[in-house]
């Protein structure tokens, strides 16, 4: 009988994870490299700005914690999208040494033209699980941004 050691488990979880978040990244990437040019970390920021409210504000900070970037890559992502005429800066009143970024109306139809197929790309992979795999994801899904405090 084969019996894994409790360190060769949590080894083959973390391989996995990393392996499943890869490709579905590279699939993903696809289709907003494919339609817009945009590197990882600008889809990143833009579904971060895109996915609040419609007049929604997020500084980098909260950007940086909210998908695990660097501050380097967030810092490059937010110039890039501004660049593009895609994100508003504003100063924070009460503390000028942070902006708050919000999408452009321009952003915003980026935002909305891209997610559908980004989706549509997701839904690909998924639709090879069932419905109760799909499940107990979400909920591994769940437990885990419990777990990292998100």
């Amino acid at each position: 009988m084969n019996v894994m050691s409790e360190e060769s488990r949590v080894l083959s979880v973390t391989n996995r994870l990393i392996r499943a978040a890869t490709a579905l990244g590279r699939i993903t990437a696809q289709v907003h490299k494919r339609e817009h040019g945009l590197t990882v970390p600008e889809f990143g920021v833009l579904m971060i700005l895109g996915g609040g409210e419609h007049e929604a504000a997020f500084t980098s900070s909260y950007i940086v914690d909210a998908t695990a970037m660097d501050k380097t890559k967030v810092s490059r992502a937010v110039s890039s999208l501004d660049q593009r005429g895609w994100l508003i800066r504003n100063r924070a009143s009460a503390d000028r040494r942070f902006e708050h970024l919000a999408l452009t109306d321009d952003g915003r139809k980026a935002y909305a033209d891209l997610m559908p197929k980004v989706r549509a790309a997701e839904r690909s992979v998924l639709k090879h699980l069932s419905e109760a795999e799909r499940r107990g994801l979400e909920a591994g899904l769940e437990g885990l941004d419990r777990a990292f405090g998100h």
